[in-house]
Order: structure tokens, then sequence, then C-alpha cells
């Protein structure tokens, strides 16, 4: 049997590739942060594969608990692959991100993913294992009110991008994905705080940000319109994981892929106004 670790598990992308590796026949820890999660996946799991453990990937306490227990099961096996799936956002204008929401989300974005691996690079050297980080399209193109997700998401590239060329040369092989939109929760949540972090703007800020952030939040709908599932997503990952020649980038969705071509196709001056132009056509439709 060969054994993945996936984090970010109790929902969306993650609860969906631990579903697809049960089925596959891999051993799953899938990294969840409240029990009852893991209880619903155990109760969702038909094959009987998936072994829930609880993960904050900002809790060095329960990191450094499931390395441990990885190394205590694995020690003669090894790790066949390690999934980064966890991961949050938040959209607020720049200018007024407080210093805690900046730190948190690049805890949870990019420092987490960075310390797991290394703390689970020794069983993967072992098994000669894949490492698959989910990123985002928002790591290769920021987007207005995205700034502190995008600032972690590309720090999460340039981790991924590092980290694969040092590897490349002990037959390690680590791949990004770059998704656009996903139906998950995730757009919901995010327009929830979006309307609560405009609660919690100055007088000011509101004076200049108020308009454009309710503008963004109506788009999220149409977002989903044309959204992946979580299990197209998931059979990405597997290809990532299970392919001899896997790809170091994956751009997940069709909008990530027509947002990048243009990016690749215009120069800034150009691309920028027809961003916030494709924002002004999606709220439109919304």
């Amino acid at each position: 049997m060969k054994h993945i670790m996936i984090t970010g598990c109790s929902s969306g992308v993650g609860k969906a590739t631990a579903l697809l590796f049960s089925a596959k026949g891999y051993h799953v820890f899938a990294g969840v942060r409240r029990e009852e999660d893991g209880q619903v996946l155990i109760a969702l799991d038909s094959d009987q594969n998936i072994e829930p453990v609880l993960l904050d990937v900002t809790n060095r306490e329960q990191l450094n608990e499931v390395v441990n227990k990885l190394e205590a099961q694995l020690e003669g096996h090894g790790l066949d692959a390690l999934v980064n799936n966890a991961g949050i956002a938040k959209f607020v204008p720049l200018e007024f991100t407080s210093e805690a929401d900046i730190r948190n989300i690049f805890e949870v974005n990019t420092m987490g993913p960075v310390l797991l691996t290394q703390a689970l690079l020794p069983l993967l050297r072992k098994a000669t294992g894949r490492i698959v980080f989910v990123g985002s399209i928002g790591g290769k193109i920021a987007f207005s009110f995205n700034g502190p997700y995008s600032i972690s998401k590309f720090a999460l590239t340039g981790y991924s991008d590092a980290l694969r060329r040092e590897l490349a040369p002990f037959g390690l092989k680590v791949s990004l994905l770059e998704p656009g939109s996903i139906d998950t929760s995730m757009p919901e949540k995010v327009r929830e705080e979006t309307d609560a972090a405009i609660n919690e703007l100055s007088p000011e800020a509101r004076s200049y940000y108020e308009s454009d952030l309710r503008s963004y939040a109506e788009t999220l709908p149409v977002s989903k319109q044309y959204a992946a599932t979580p299990e197209q997503a998931a059979k990405v990952i597997a290809h990532a994981v299970e392919s001899p020649r896997p790809r170091a980038k994956y751009l997940v969705t069709p909008d990530a892929r027509s947002i990048a071509f243009f990016n690749w196709l215009l120069p800034d001056r150009l691309f920028d106004p027809l961003l916030r132009k494709m924002t002004e056509w999606s709220r439109l439709l919304s």
C-alpha cells in the first residue's frame, strides 16, 4: 500500500483528494482541524483507507505530532506523496491590511507548507515520493484586493520552483497547481468576510475602497458559474502524484488559463485595465 499525506481535508479540494486517493488504494493521512471533520471523512470513505490527523499547519505542536506519527508508522517504507493543500484567503485593500492578517495568511499559505515539507522530506526521500503544492493563479497574477493572499501564494510559487530544482537530482518531483475558480465554500466565506472587512474600515478607508470592494464581492457568484469542481482539481493532483512525467505547474481551470494567456501576451500597461474591465463585466453578469 502506498501512503500519502494531504493537508486541508475538512472540505473542498482536500476532502475530494483524500476520497479519491482512498479509492485508489492509498493509505491517506488526512489533515483536518477538527475531530468532527475527520469523522465525516471516515463516514464518506467507503474504502476505509483514510486516517484523519489533527493538523492546523500554523500549530507547531500539532505539526510535530503529525510528523512523529508518520515517522513511527512509515519508518520501513517512507511517504509516497505529500499534498500541501491547506490555505486561507482574505480580500482587503493592502493600504489598510493589518500586520496580524498578513502574518496569519502567510503562516497558513506559505510557512505551513514550507515547514511540513522540510519535516517530511526524509520520509519522502525514502520512497522517492512526490510533493504537490496547491497554489493559485493569484500566485502568478496579483488581483486587486487579494494582495495578502497573493503575497503568500507568490512566495509559495518561489518555494516550489526552488525546491523542484534542488530535489530533481535525487529523483523527487515537485508540482504546483495554479487554479482559478473552484466551486467550494470559499467564495461564500470570502464574501461574508469582505462585508465584515468593510465594516472594520475607517471612514477614510471606506471612502476610498468600499465601492470597489463591494463590486468585487458581487463577482463571486459569477466565478462559481465557470468554476472547476473539487473532484476535477483532485484528478489533476492525482496526475501530479502518479504520472511518470508530471508537469512542474498546472493551470487547472479555464479562467486561470485565459488570464495567464493575456498576462503573457500583453504588457502590464494594457493588461491592468483589461483585468479591471473583466471584473466589471463579471459584475454585470451577476
